[in-house]
């Protein structure tokens, strides 16, 4: 498996456990760095119950989102309260991606089936006819390549996957029409209690996500490409554009926000590949689907598809039948969940972009009328972010 992010090691631990040979690769040394993909739905909760690690994140602490907010010029258009759904893990749950990483892989350590190599950098997959059969990396502190035999290669490494382009896996790019520019502030003082919010002016908008332990991780759309002219007028220029969405907000992020270094670009694009592996070689998470920021859904994709792969990689293994007839089946069942937060986020994306005022008079009709039936919203969430516990509960009522 190559890529110890959060789906390589969710399928990494559900393999050990049933008792499955696996070498992890992952190209860095530590998870002493930043990371953007720390919301984590309900339902991706729920399996870190499942899988015994939820008390750890609990007891480092964590960040609950109770609801969100979307305004217009300070108007508000839709709130959504998740206080009343009636499920066990009812909540957006914000904890620091190297934390849940690292209990992640405490809890893999403990299996003597399972190796994990670090400073690992995949150069090349080895193949049979047509059938990948292992990798050939290299340590970091290595110049000579070492190989790696295996009966199935998983790529878990991300949007910008190198596995899949040594696989010659066909995939497309789609580019979003903006790029986000994200930031850290300490939440202001008149911050809504375990809110999410959403910020519109125009075509402008700020997404601000409560963050652990007392942050905002705030987001700005500018223009595709655009963040070098408006870094070339200084970062006043950065601060006018939050400022012309919010001037409440503009000044708290003139206290903490610097300088350029405290700011980083997103470039916003999504991948779809139309098959997901070929013998010998599978691809998960952003490898296979890259999603948008928006919303949240990406790390929480990618761990949905770990947990289903697993047992179907446990009995294909068992009866030695681990072929591209089984990738089918893996991505059948998870194509439509994608397809789903793919075709939501495209429509926001072209609702929070909304430049003409008629587009955004229908975006307020929208949002407006989204906010007014209820039933809409509570169809939504159970799709994107209750659709595990939900089915558990029907399976559960129908005895």
């Amino acid at each position: 498996m190559v890529g110890a992010g959060p789906a390589g090691l969710v399928l990494a631990l559900q393999l050990a456990r049933a008792g499955v040979d696996i070498t992890l690769l992952e190209s860095s040394l530590s998870y002493k760095r930043s990371f953007r993909g720390e919301s984590m739905q309900p339902d991706t909760v729920s399996i870190f119950k499942e899988l015994g690690i939820l008390d750890d994140l609990l007891e480092h602490g964590c960040l609950e989102t109770h609801r969100m907010m979307l305004t217009e010029r300070g108007k508000s258009l839709l709130t959504i309260n998740y206080t009343k759904v009636p499920y066990r893990h009812k909540y957006v749950m914000d904890i620091p991606q190297p934390v849940l990483l690292s209990a992640l892989l405490k809890r893999l350590e403990t299996y003597a089936n399972c190796k994990i190599i670090r400073g690992a950098t995949c150069d090349e997959l080895l193949w049979s006819d047509n059938t990948v059969s292992g990798v050939s990396y290299r340590l970091h502190d290595e110049k000579e390549p070492r190989v790696l035999r295996a009966r199935v290669v998983v790529g878990a490494d991300g949007r910008y996957s190198k596995i899949r382009d040594l696989g010659k896996i066909e995939w497309k790019k789609h580019q979003a029409a903006r790029d986000v520019l994200w930031f850290k502030v300490p939440l202001p003082a008149d911050a809504p209690e375990n809110t999410a919010r959403i910020m519109i002016d125009g075509a402008n908008h700020l997404i601000l996500l409560p963050t652990f332990p007392d942050y905002y991780r705030a987001g700005v759309n500018i223009p595709k490409g655009g963040f070098m002219a408006l870094r070339r007028e200084g970062i006043e220029s950065f601060y006018q554009l939050v400022d012309g969405i919010d001037a409440g907000f503009g000044k708290h992020v003139r206290e903490h926000v610097r300088n350029w270094n405290d700011i980083h670009l997103l470039d916003i694009f999504t991948t779809t590949a139309p098959q997901w592996g070929r013998e010998g070689l599978l691809l998960i998470g952003d490898a296979a689907h890259t999603v948008t920021p928006l919303l949240g859904q990406g790390v929480n994709l990618a761990i949905q598809d770990a947990i289903t792969l697993a047992p179907m990689l446990v009995s294909g293994l068992e009866k030695n039948s681990v072929d591209i007839s089984l990738f089918k089946a893996f991505q059948a069942k998870r194509q439509a969940d994608v397809d789903f937060v793919v075709n939501l986020q495209q429509r926001q994306e072209k609702l929070l972009g909304a430049h003409t005022p008629m587009q955004q008079f229908l975006r307020r009709v929208n949002y407006c009328a989204l906010n007014q039936f209820t039933f809409i919203q509570r169809k939504i969430n159970n799709r994107i972010a209750y659709r595990r516990q939900l089915q558990l509960q029907l399976f559960q009522e129908g005895g």
